[in-house]
């Protein structure tokens, strides 16, 4: 009997997870630690040239596919992010890491890591109200599948210490899976061709989530889960079953039992169930208006139950409120003596740093969230001093055109929706409101978030790397509503090529980065 062949999403899925598994193994094996930075970089480098010439190879023989390079792309991606994994600790370019101390000790740590150790060493979420410890506010999906991963290690034998770094392989896992929701959500608006390449490299290599892949806070898992509620509701869009709703209902759920702020994915999921109804309620028919509502009423309870169980298990125990600590003056990070128009207002040219261009964490010296957003978008909360000569060069020329095409390609999105709204096809107009709503909200969110708690660390563009996907569907919409030899094409087609190239140059200064062992 002829074997089956593996279809390319399930090829894709097995390759993040044998790609995730092999880190863990490397790290465990203490291989990564007798290699130079050097060796695993150029390693990399060699497997991704050799990706590279295969399908060179396959074009000149006219077997070049869209799954072969699809295939390529999240490979790559996927390397690259068990690159920075590998060559990263666990304390490493975190986000209020904190500390553990093991078994060996009682001692309750602050921070992510000290969140994730409590469940690990006690086998049980905080008893304690969560605002006494720093980061115990956040809700604990990602930290209690980062306890059990924990345990699961220890039981196999593994060090606690070896454990403990082995916790990057759950946002590595993360990352790898949000490219695969990516071009899934891609495929589902239509996408095809050079521009959903575009699409797809953009989120594969981009800084951003290659430091998040690292990362072991709960930033990855909200992101994935909220890539997971754009693609649910997307295929709601096209066919408004109930298994469509619940699926919405789950990644709302568990994003805000991994992140509450991933609520704010309700109000463009809203506007499309709004306008559902009312195309319903518009046909008079009595029996689908009833299953509609019934639907609706189960979507609610599925989401609230699991979304709203923290805050109400806190609410009830100790009688807390959802928030975070309140921004004082005392921290250096600290922009609440700036004006509202000095923080969100169209940054002046001397605000751009554009001669060291990268965050210093300062509030007096940068305090503009747009600033600080894309600074972060590149190189993360840090002060990468390490870098000079070409790599330094290299950075400033990255900077500039991570601007350029940054703002022309969120432009690019919304002129497409605007297209997509004003197309003649049924199903365009609810994609274009929802897409177009859920993008311009997250920004929102981020102008409001440095408003409400003033630090230069609010600003960060990891809280809204959610976008990386919005833009994506950007460029690839330009390939169907841009008809091919307009100007608006080659437009188009130039911002797609200025947003790979950049993406191209900033991969080829951290792995300069890499090599000089600063990184």
């Amino acid at each position: 009997m002829k074997a089956r062949k593996l279809s390319l999403n399930m090829k894709i899925v097995l390759t993040i997870v044998f790609l995730s598994l092999l880190t863990v193994l490397l790290q465990g094996t203490g291989l990564s630690d007798a290699l130079s930075g050097g060796t695993v970089v150029s390693a990399c480098i060699a497997v991704c040239l050799i990706t590279v010439v295969l399908l060179i190879f396959c074009y000149k023989r006219d077997k070049l596919t869209e799954d072969k390079v699809v295939y390529a792309i999240i490979f790559m991606g996927m390397l690259f992010h068990c690159c920075y994994v590998l060559l990263s600790g666990l304390y490493d370019r975190q986000h209020d890491e904190g500390v553990y101390t093991g078994l060996a000790s009682n001692q309750i740590n602050p921070g992510h890591i000290g969140y994730i150790e409590y469940i690990y060493k006690f086998r049980r979420l905080p008893d304690m109200n969560p605002y006494e410890l720093f980061s115990y506010y956040h809700p604990p999906l990602h930290y209690t599948v980062a306890g059990l991963w924990l345990i699961l290690l220890t039981t196999l034998g593994m060090a606690e210490d070896l454990a403990f770094e082995n916790l990057q392989a759950l946002p590595l896992l993360y990352s790898g899976l949000l490219m695969f929701i990516t071009y899934l959500i891609l495929k589902k608006t239509g996408a095809g061709g050079r521009m959903l390449y575009a699409g797809l490299f953009l989120v594969a290599v981009h800084p951003a989530l290659t430091l998040m892949s690292g990362s072991i806070n709960n930033d990855m898992l909200s992101t994935l889960l909220l890539a997971c509620c754009i693609l649910s509701t997307l295929c709601f869009i096209r066919e408004r079953n109930l298994r469509n709703l619940v699926y919405i209902a789950l990644s709302i759920g568990f994003g805000m039992l991994c992140k509450i702020n991933t609520a704010i994915m309700a109000f463009p999921v809203g506007l499309v169930f709004l306008t559902d109804f009312t195309e319903v309620v518009r046909s008079k028919d009595t029996g689908a208006v009833i299953g509609r509502i019934r639907n609706y009423l189960l979507f609610g309870i599925i989401s609230a139950a699991i979304g709203l169980s923290w805050i109400t298990r806190n609410l009830i125990r100790f009688h807390v409120k959802p928030g975070i600590s309140s921004a004082t003056e005392a921290s250096v990070m600290y922009t609440g003596s700036y004006s509202v128009w000095e923080r969100l207002g169209i940054p002046a040219l001397s605000d751009w740093h554009f001669d060291f261009p990268f965050h210093p964490l300062s509030g007096d010296v940068i305090h503009n969230t747009w600033v600080i957003m894309f600074q972060t978008s590149l190189f993360g909360e840090i002060y990468p001093m390490g870098l000079d000569g070409i790599s330094l060069i290299l950075g400033r020329v990255v900077y500039i055109m991570a601007i350029v095409f940054g703002v022309l390609s969120a432009i690019l999105f919304l002129v497409m929706q605007y297209r997509k709204y004003r197309s003649t096809a049924r199903t365009n107009m609810p994609d274009a409101v929802f897409l177009s709503s859920g993008y311009l909200v997250f920004l929102l969110s981020l102008a409001v978030f440095s408003l409400k708690y003033p630090y230069t660390c609010s600003s960060d563009f990891r809280y809204i790397v959610i976008c990386l996907p919005y833009v994506a569907i950007g460029l690839t919409d330009s390939g169907i509503f841009c008809r091919e030899g307009t100007k608006a094409a080659m437009l188009s087609r130039i911002i797609g090529i200025g947003v790979c190239v950049s993406l191209f140059l900033t991969t080829i200064i951290y792995m300069i980065w890499h090599w000089s062992g600063t990184i």
